[in-house]
């Protein structure tokens, strides 16, 4: 009987270590039907770069910003290196929001929809290999990916306030392949379902054609001095666009805000075909209007055209702001580029700004479309006082927080909403627990047998 006993005890034992050794090497494999694209240059350094703790005068968070790419297979998850973020000691954590949206033509019109998958992350500390698994894999496509801090300034009556921050890194893509808001071209990585023969997971973006080469940014115009100018109406003439090339982009260095933290530093750009006269040129239809929003303090004002600027024309790009925050250039060296022309209010001005832009090759666009835009233009405010003086104090850079001293790295994946309610954990460790609770009774069990027989021989 004791023989029969220490066998059942001895069997019992190793089917229990079997049992939990199996469950922790199947969380420890990797999952052979996933494949992890990183948008970023994997092992490379990051920065905490991207803040997004932006308020409005009710303490209200607005900061936010977004990539759009495009999926050759479909989505099952997606995540980043690290976010950084304010710890709960200091009243400083925060909650970020992630929004995947399918695209819609546009920036703003995908925004207006419905995101596919909305998920909220509890950042405290700074906090390694964040991980977010989507409810349903969506299909291989081009999407908008938003991440929002929805963390208010609370009890604080100034910056730091709550705050959250997403890396920026060395990118793996150019431009054509990932076009990033205006906040930071931030580190993150998408986890794409195996597909056979593919080997880029993300593709060139919709409406850019793959023989679109998209030229780095350079200086028009360096920055000379600490010589500020704030942007009422000012109106920046381009030369000719070379044969074969669009202006893709143009950007105003460093643009100041005077330290305004209302976040409320809007501007558009409306873009005209030149006439040969500015009047008559702001009379004639915007070939493009872009708005930008939540500008901060002495970054690039930078604007991205998803319309072609088209080779063979100058154009008018007339810049102004579309609320009370104050928005601004700095004033650049005196020699000009041939071709570059620039207006105050209408009139011709000798000053110039400091001025990046960026051009594309696209090669032969044939012939113009004739079909009327179907964009209504935005209205010109009218301007019914004469034009501010330069201010007479200098811009400073916002004072942002430094992230936490020390990264805390956490091994299991961040806890995220499955649902939108419910909260997961990096992995499920209840049932080894109970699988050696069940096997130590068994152990007990027995041995209190074995007494007991042993007992009754004597």
């Amino acid at each position: 009987m004791k023989k029969l006993l220490a066998a059942i005890l001895v069997c019992a034992l190793t089917i229990s270590c079997f049992s939990i050794f199996g469950i922790f090497a199947e969380e420890a494999a990797e999952d052979p039907t996933t494949f992890r694209a990183y948008a970023y240059e994997d092992g490379a350094g990051y920065s905490a770069s991207c803040w997004l703790n932006s308020f409005d005068p009710d303490g209200e968070c607005f900061g936010t910003d977004y990539v759009v790419f495009k999926a050759a297979a479909p989505i099952k998850g997606f995540g980043f290196p690290e976010i950084f973020a304010g710890k709960e000691e200091n009243d400083q954590d925060a909650t970020v929001r992630f929004e995947l949206f399918k695209w819609n033509e546009s920036v703003e019109k995908t925004l207006e929809g419905t995101p596919v998958f909305q998920s909220e992350l509890h950042l405290v500390g700074d906090t390694k290999n964040v991980e977010v698994k989507l409810d349903e894999k969506q299909p291989a496509g081009q999407y908008l990916f938003k991440v929002s801090q929805v963390t208010g300034m609370g009890d604080w009556d100034s910056l730091p306030a709550h705050y959250s921050v997403l890396p920026v890194s060395e990118l793996k893509y150019s431009d054509n392949y990932m076009l990033f808001g205006e906040k930071g071209k931030f580190g993150f990585f998408m986890d794409f379902e195996t597909t056979d023969g593919v080997k880029d997971y993300f593709l060139v973006l919709d409406g850019q054609s793959a023989d679109m080469k998209i030229k780095p940014e350079k200086v028009i115009i360096a920055r000379e001095g600490d010589t500020p100018h704030e942007i009422v109406e000012y109106g920046i003439l381009t030369p000719e666009i070379p044969d074969g090339q669009v202006l893709y982009s143009i950007a105003l260095s460093d643009s100041p805000t005077w330290n305004n933290a209302n976040g409320d530093s809007d501007a558009t750009f409306t873009v005209y075909k030149w006439k040969g006269d500015y009047d008559a040129t702001v009379e004639g239809k915007p070939v493009t209007v872009v708005e930008l929003t939540n500008h901060a303090d002495n970054s690039n004002l930078t604007a991205r055209f998803d319309t072609a600027l088209r080779y063979g024309y100058r154009y008018l790009i007339v810049v102004e702001q579309s609320n009370s925050g104050k928005i601004g250039y700095w004033q650049g060296v005196e020699n000009r580029p041939d071709g570059w022309e620039f207006f105050e209010l209408g009139s011709e001005v000798e000053y110039n700004p400091a001025l990046k832009a960026a051009y594309a090759e696209v090669g032969d666009l044939g012939p113009e479309p004739t079909e009327e835009p179907t964009k209504e233009p935005t209205a010109t405010p009218e301007v019914t006082e004469a034009p501010t003086k330069a201010p007479t104090e200098e811009p400073v850079v916002t004072d942002a927080p430094k992230p936490t001293d020390k990264a805390e790295d956490n091994t299991a994946a961040p806890a995220t909403e499955d649902s939108g309610t419910k909260e997961k954990t990096g992995g499920n460790n209840a049932l080894p627990i109970i699988i050696t609770a069940i096997c130590a009774a068994v152990v007990i069990a027995s041995v209190v047998v074995i007494i007991l027989v042993s007992k009754k021989k004597k």
